[in-house]
């Protein structure tokens, strides 16, 4: 069987690709990013699918990148692909994150896939990683002090990410890649044996497969499969209760219900929590048992709050605990009255309509994430956009004006939910607090003529 042919099964067995997708590919001019590419470019109208590809300059070698950089336009210009440039100056950024160079690439590299894919809509993001890159991580987990999620290892999928070399090997990729004389880029940091992937690729599985167990590629990838089937039995259990216990909030936020988790029996619990921090990873990677612990202590004991690696937090608010990214949400999108807007980084979708005074039903609602307005005391154009220090605005029935922020701790928002809530402001000011009130510059009355009305659908 030809590694084209492979590649294709893999697609279809583990429904990695449908007709009309728009794919992303993260080319790094290496040997694996290459085959992809030039295999997703030779069979994008069999599958009927769109092929664009991403090169991240990581400015970690100057000299050499130019030339990977070079490189992938090359390539991309004989396949007619087109082709993201981005550069990011990473040791500085670890330096400045005050973390190691590989786990800032890697949380860099998918800040910008996520990007691209939110700006360009792409329905999938293609990477290289390949049989071999799923032994090397499980046996990569397993030193690292994984639970059972941790050995399940790479899937073929997992949200936008696919991977279609999922059961080619290294050999057979090179292999194809001499006899069919195409070129590719070596990257000489790969033979560094500091860096912990490095040394486990080239020290210690070599070293295992000669003096301990020659089949270890093997006896680690039935590890992996046999895990996944009793992973994924659990998770259905695991599942059930995770509706009881958790709830996400517009942002993304996950709030856990202490009384019920504590009811749950350790590997459970564990599982949820296990479960949680991972939806809130940037890149989906599950946290060590160390984090998990720590985390279940909290909700065990009385502690307020709790730092998480990959810039986590855990925060007590009476009988909950609510996990979040310590970066703050902020977002701004422009609104078009009689048109839809869709807010990526709130689960909200909003809808506007300008309709005649006559033909409207007024409906005062407090609290409320639909709301009115008297459309030509409004100054466009239109925005959506997290609050700001120093907001200000008059809500509708007092005198006088009001922080934003004020306003939200005196109906108990706490301070971590708030940059969950959008404000509405036009060339003037802020004149709706989404979900609390508006202001009483823009309230409807008997001389209003045409009625603007606004609401936010979560999705």
């Amino acid at each position: 069987m030809n590694i084209k042919q492979k590649m294709l099964n893999s697609i279809e067995q583990y429904s990695l690709i449908e007709p009309e997708d728009s794919i992303l590919v993260a080319l790094s001019g290496g040997a694996d990013s290459v085959i992809l590419l030039t295999l997703l470019a030779e069979i994008r109208s069999k599958l009927q699918i769109s092929v664009s590809a991403v090169h991240i300059n990581h400015q970690i070698r100057k000299k050499a990148a130019k030339k990977e950089e070079t490189f992938c336009r090359k390539l991309t210009d004989l396949h007619n692909i087109e082709l993201h440039l981005i550069a990011e100056d990473i040791p500085a950024l670890a330096q400045k994150n005050k973390k190691g160079i590989e786990e800032t690439a890697r949380d860099f590299r998918y800040g910008v896939f996520e990007a691209l894919a939110n700006e360009y809509f792409y329905t999938k993001v293609a990477l290289g990683h390949h049989r071999d890159d799923r032994i090397e991580t499980t046996l990569f987990r397993i030193l690292r002090g994984t639970g059972k999620s941790g050995l399940v290892g790479i899937k073929p999928q997992r949200g936008i990410y696919i991977r279609p070399l999922y059961d080619l090997t290294k050999v057979e990729i090179l292999e194809y890649i001499k006899a069919a004389n195409i070129s590719f880029c070596t990257d000489n940091s790969n033979k560094n044996t500091k860096y912990s992937r490095n040394y486990i690729r080239h020290k210690l599985l070599p070293d295992i497969r000669k003096n301990l167990n020659p089949a270890v590629d093997s006896a680690l990838l039935t590890l992996s499969d046999t895990t996944a089937e009793e992973d994924a039995f659990l998770q259905k259990i695991a599942d059930k209760e995770l509706k009881k216990v958790i709830a996400t909030t517009v942002g993304n936020k996950i709030i856990l219900e202490t009384e019920k988790l504590n009811k749950l029996a350790l590997w459970l619990r564990r599982r949820i929590l296990r479960h949680c921090l991972t939806m809130l990873s940037r890149d989906n990677l599950a946290p060590d048992k160390q984090t998990v612990d720590r985390l279940d202590h909290m909700i065990l004991s009385g502690i307020k709050a709790v730092s998480i690696p990959d810039k986590l937090e855990a925060k007590r608010l009476k009988s909950q605990i609510i996990l979040f990214n310590r970066q703050k949400i902020n977002f701004s999108y422009k609104l078009i009255p009689n048109e839809g807007c869709r807010l990526e980084k709130l689960n909200y979708i909003v809808s506007t309509c300008v309709k005649n005074r006559d033909k409207v039903i007024l409906k005062k609602q407090k609290r409320s994430l639909k709301a009115q307005f008297d459309f030509d005391k409004i100054d466009e154009p239109l925005v959506i956009r997290s609050i700001r220090p120093g907001d200000r605005f008059s809500p509708l029935g007092l005198k006088g004006s009001k922080k934003v922020s004020d306003l939200l701790t005196d109906n108990k928002i706490d301070t971590v939910l708030k940059d969950e809530v959008p404000v509405l402001v036009d060339k003037n000011s802020v004149f709706w607090v989404v979900g609390f009130e508006i202001d009483n510059r823009v309230k409807i009355d008997s001389n209003t003529k045409k009625v603007l009305e606004i609401e936010f659908l979560r999705r």
